[in-house]
């Protein structure tokens, strides 16, 4: 192998990895239609709901940690998030609200983490009074007119990383399903979705247990699926050392 034909393998070794890379990146949210006609308002289509979170984040420092959040979703945005779509009675007429219950595993310094189950519950909060209970168990109060209109607990892709004051999260739910009331506010598509992505960052964590930070939630094609930073590591080694083998053949 001649050693230009090597670095043009190496070449195409780096361009994989970014590939692997840009999976990490904002993924593809699909429009959704909710109605609001029960709320004063109309149909409104978006693509993402954003919000802000509280949690609570606990290490056991045995490698495993638990975590518990309620997310109020305030707002609906359009054209892949970037968007504010206006007119809506979101947090005016009607709160929109999750909880999302985990626990997994960390690294030795509580840096990364992994979720190995998590539960997902979307509510509508109709006279907007729904608060916290108990975030580690998901429990809330003056939750009597809350309705349950979706829930999810098969999840991937779930992770959390955090270094130098900042952090960010993802997970992505395989199974979401609406319930009976969920399918008068989610009115297109139909059937809707059952991929659902959750990620957002941390304010900090400096705090523990309590966190904060803004939160987003869509809908998407397929989860993305990103490989362990050791995989895409390994891979590109390997083919470094199969150039270097190669070129001292070819001396």
């Amino acid at each position: 192998m001649k050693f230009n034909k090597i670095v043009k393998s190496l070449a195409l070794t780096a361009g994989l990895v970014a590939g692997f890379s840009a999976n990490a990146q904002t993924p593809e949210y699909l429009d959704f239609s909710i109605d609001e006609t029960d709320y004063n308002g109309t149909v409104k289509t978006g693509d993402k709901f954003n919000g802000g979170y509280v949690e609570e984040l606990i290490f056991d420092g045995q490698g495993g940690f638990t975590t518990g959040a309620m997310a109020y979703l305030t707002a609906l945005f359009q054209n892949n998030g970037s968007m504010p779509v206006f007119g809506t009675e979101l947090a005016d007429s009607y709160s929109l609200y999750a909880v999302l219950t985990a626990s997994g595993t960390t690294s030795t310094n509580a840096t990364d983490f992994t979720a190995t189950q998590a539960q997902f519950s979307l509510y509508i909060d109709v006279n907007l009074d729904t608060g916290v209970d108990s975030l580690i168990d998901g429990t809330t109060t003056n939750n009597g007119d809350d309705i349950l209109i979706g829930s999810a607990s098969a999840v991937t892709n779930a992770y959390g990383q955090y270094a130098n004051g900042t952090g960010n999260f993802n997970f992505d739910f395989t199974d979401f399903v609406l319930t009976t009331e969920g399918e008068e506010y989610f009115v297109d598509p139909i059937p809707f979705y059952s991929l659902l992505t959750v990620n957002g960052d941390f304010d900090t964590l400096a705090n523990l247990p309590s966190v904060t930070g803004d939160l987003s939630a869509g809908f998407v094609a397929a989860p993305v699926s990103v490989p362990e930073p050791s995989t895409v590591a390994v891979l590109a080694l390997g083919l470094v050392g199969l150039g270097m083998s190669a070129r001292r053949k070819n001396k």
